[in-house]
């Protein structure tokens, strides 16, 4: 269940070397900004991301990279998909949760061992991106800080995830338009970087692409999204 979990937080999550990191100020009463937040992105229907992402653990001097793209509709679906270097589709919905990869030139629908701890961790995700953080206050303890970059900053309040997650960090645009970047801060020091390289938002999706019996190729999609329809 541990390594689950971990596998999971690693969808949302991201890091930054802490010579990277920009100047930024806690701010005092951070509930007008998470309000302006949550005002924006309220009125979000469908947002389709692509991202990059780099793994960098003590044991290894090169970061591990891989790419791929995540998909937000209205009501409560996503689908998060790695390209490459391998293939892989997980999908939520408010109901469940499904997960394939592709092996031998197919894809392969898994058999899930924790479905209800998957899919309560789709709907966080689900709920980041629409900026509904007030529904997040039972789970994260929530504070902002402000300069180059907005961050909000959600810190666990299970001791168990805690062991695992010391804490989520969305950045966002100062003006709190769009997220560059969500990042997890490991207890042992291991880091994780994605960063989000192309964003359109209100997308109409092609039918199925949320699909979990057999999810639209990721190819269609992006024709569909490319072309702006």
């Amino acid at each position: 269940m541990k390594h689950l979990l971990a596998t999971l937080l690693m969808l949302t999550a991201l890091a930054v070397r802490a010579e990277d990191a920009p100047a930024l100020t806690p701010v005092a009463d951070p509930r007008p900004i998470l309000a302006e937040l949550q005002q924006k992105m309220s009125s979000l229907t469908s947002v389709y991301l692509e991202f990059t992402q780099e793994r960098q653990l003590k044991l290894f001097t090169e970061p591990l990279k891989s790419e791929g793209v995540m998909m937000i509709d209205q009501p409560g679906m996503i689908r998060w998909e790695t390209t490459a270097p391998f293939q892989s589709i997980l999908l939520g919905n408010q109901k469940s949760v499904a997960q394939f990869e592709f092996t031998d030139g197919k894809w392969k629908k898994l058999k899930l061992g924790f479905p209800q701890m998957l899919k309560r961790v789709m709907d966080q995700m689900t709920l980041m991106h629409q900026g509904k953080l007030d529904a997040l206050t039972s789970d994260f303890t929530l504070s902002v800080s402000t300069g180059a970059v907005t961050v909000v900053t959600m810190m666990p309040k299970d001791e168990n995830v805690r062991s695992m997650l010391a804490a989520l960090e969305i950045h966002l645009q100062p003006d709190l338009s769009a997220t560059r970047e969500v990042i997890m801060r490991e207890p042992g020091g291991d880091l994780t970087r994605i960063i989000f390289n192309r964003e359109k938002r209100s997308v109409k999706f092609p039918e199925k692409t949320f699909d979990q019996t057999k999810p639209l190729d990721i190819g269609a999609i992006k024709k569909v999204v490319g072309d702006g329809q």
